[in-house]
């Protein structure tokens, strides 16, 4: 029996349809049917064909595709079954499957079937049972499957850099520490394989084997678009575009080979620096070159932090923490992050609404929470930034004054040129859409994810578009957060601990003479009834989600701190008060946690001491 037939049958055995077939069995079944290569892009099968054979993936990756969708509804990648539900239910195709890389199956026929079924029954008692299984269990609509886990990766240079054995060892170094990966170079197939062309089938073999046994596969492609270069990014599911930030950042020809292969979101941009240094440039003129490029990271030779957190990003497994907007409420959300730091986690990705987003943008930046402390003292008790009123025709305050006093605290940083990833949510009123900023100037998307309707005036970007603060679409962008990485994520959630009611007569609310003349005279001022102030309604519509409004992943940890009901949604005074009392009851409800033994507190915690 050969490994690949070997390979076949243990990968049968742990499909639901095949868990209580016996290995031998299976084993005579892979041994009797056809393996097939698929190059990228070849359909396996169609929707609307016979359901004639059924598949088990040996190695690769492939995508789904229904007649109405527009693009892959699912992916299906090594060790799943292709097409077994028709095949046994004598039902046609119901999707077109395409080889998403370079792809090995087993092909199993009718005759296949029945023939391995004549000399061994437990075969088809087997499919007899998961077809039982499956039908008693189907739900009533199907459940969205997650994205096939990466498993290879092609790693190319970028623009006129070079491919850097330092960053390689690096790279390894930090894969060691938490998968099992193989590192595959020209040099690796000529030392096994000398004199035979990359195609041949010992090599296929070969790389089948590898996919099987390691976590991780990485293909180290040339300098030039050569043969071997072809075969990495035919093979990888991700692309890293390797970069030396002080080269030339135009795209040369293995770039383009990629691109014509990959779609958008396979490729990252990897910017390698020397050292770390305090502040980083150049970034908007390698990202400008390749609009396609959906994700960017900077990493510093010298850190090894920088490798481990691209790794979690590749694997899947990058931490996210996702500040809701509160006003001055979101002074807590420091006490939040640096209690959860003290307690061993690190994070890979920041992002907020409103001032949830100013105080992950201090993070991002590489400030500490006593600094971004200090800035919030700055801006609205120093500088009176929101205590500043005009004449109300844009707005209630003077955004000269917060404008001059957000500039100071994050000066002309750009987004892209930040070390840790960082978004901020902001409401896009022209296109009725979330607004996620991801590029610009650092303190541009403070300002126009906190750009409270009526208090101050929209902020607008060079493209025209009118952006208002975030928390009117989505005051906690987790689904946002989602959609730029995969792993968990410790949600801050700023909130009143209980429903507020009012005890209002409406038709006694007074009218614009009523009212002028109640706001005169000090005996009537008091009988008027205490209706909530234009800010206080704001402030409510600000913080109207709860966590049952939020789809909450399996591995995210949710926590809500404890406020003073005495502390308003415009008391910037209180901010230093706000960032003690959460560091302390969020200290506390981890120490409480644990020895619960959250689990999913447990994961945020222990990855980060990984």
């Amino acid at each position: 029996m050969t490994f690949v037939d070997s390979l076949a049958a243990r990968l049968l055995s742990a499909t639901l349809m095949f868990d209580r077939a016996s290995l031998l069995a299976l084993e005579a079944l892979a041994a009797d049917s056809d393996r097939r290569v698929l190059r990228r892009g070849e359909i396996l099968v169609r929707e609307g064909d016979a359901s004639d054979r059924f598949f088990i993936v040996l190695s690769g990756r492939f995508t789904v595709h229904t007649g109405g969708s527009t693009g892959a509804v699912a992916e299906i990648a090594q060790g799943e079954l292709v097409g077994e539900v028709g095949f046994f239910a004598g039902l046609p195709r119901t999707a077109t499957v395409l080889a998403a890389r370079d792809s090995i199956v087993l092909e199993i026929s009718h005759d296949h079937f029945e023939k391995a079924a004549e000399t061994l029954p437990s075969l088809r008692a087997a499919v007899t049972t998961f077809l039982a299984r499956r039908f008693a269990t189907l739900p009533s609509s199907l459940p969205i499957k997650k994205p096939a886990r990466i498993r290879t990766l092609a790693v190319i240079a970028a623009g006129g850099s070079r491919i850097s054995p330092l960053f390689i060892r690096r790279l390894q170094q930090a894969f060691d520490l938490t998968a099992r990966a193989r590192f595959v170079s020209r040099l690796d197939i000529h030392a096994r394989f000398a004199g035979l062309p990359f195609d041949d089938q010992a090599i296929l073999n070969w790389l089948n084997e590898l996919e099987a046994e390691a976590e991780f596969i990485i293909y180290v492609a040339d300098e030039d678009p050569s043969e071997w270069t072809r075969v990495c990014i035919r093979q990888a599911d991700s692309v890293l575009l390797l970069a030396d930030a002080s080269c030339s950042p135009r795209p040369n020809p293995s770039e383009e080979l990629a691109v014509s292969v990959h779609p958008p979101s396979a490729g990252r941009l990897v910017l390698i620096h020397e050292h770390r240094t305090a502040a980083v440039s150049g970034t908007s003129a390698w990202l400008d070159e390749r609009p396609y490029v959906g994700h960017h990271h900077h990493v510093a030779l010298d850190d090894g932090s920088d490798f481990q957190r691209l790794v979690r990003f590749v694997s899947g497994k990058a931490r996210g923490f996702v500040a809701a907007g509160g006003g001055a409420l979101g002074s807590a959300h420091l006490g939040v992050y640096k209690a959860f730091v003290e307690a061993g986690a690190r994070f890979e990705y920041l992002g907020g609404t409103s001032s949830g987003a100013a105080m992950m943008a201090g993070f991002a930046k590489g400030l500490d929470a006593e600094q971004i402390d200090r800035g919030t003292h700055n801006i609205f008790i120093k500088s009176r930034a929101f205590r500043r009123l005009t004449l109300p025709h844009f707005a209630l305050l003077d955004h000269k004054a917060f404008d001059r006093a957000l500039r100071e605290e994050y000066g002309e940083v750009l987004i892209e040129d930040l070390w840790l990833p960082f978004f901020a949510l902001s409401t896009n009123l022209s296109c009725r859409e979330p607004h996620i900023h991801r590029r610009g100037k650092l303190w541009h998307a403070v300002r126009a994810s906190g750009s409270i309707p009526g208090v101050l005036p929209p902020f607008f970007t060079a493209d025209g578009d009118m952006l208002v603060d975030g928390a009117i679409m989505n005051n906690l962008p987790l689904e946002q957060m989602r959609e730029l990485k995969t792993g968990p994520n410790v949600i801050a959630n700023l909130r009143a601990s209980a429903p507020q009611k009012y005890d209002i007569d409406y038709d006694r609310i007074p009218g614009a003479s009523e009212l002028a003349i109640g706001l005169l005279n000090p005996l009537r001022r008091a009988r008027m009834p205490q209706v909530p102030s234009m800010l206080q309604v704001i402030a409510a519509s600000m913080l109207v989600h709860r966590p049952h409004d939020i789809a909450i992943g399996e591995e995210d940890v949710v926590v809500c701190p404890q406020l003073s009901s005495t502390i308003g949604f415009m008391d910037w005074s209180r901010h230093s008060e706000l960032f003690s009392d959460s560091y302390h009851g969020t200290a506390r409800w981890i120490e409480e946690r644990l020895r619960q033994n959250d689990p999913r507190l447990r994961a945020v915690l222990d990855a980060g001491r990984a």
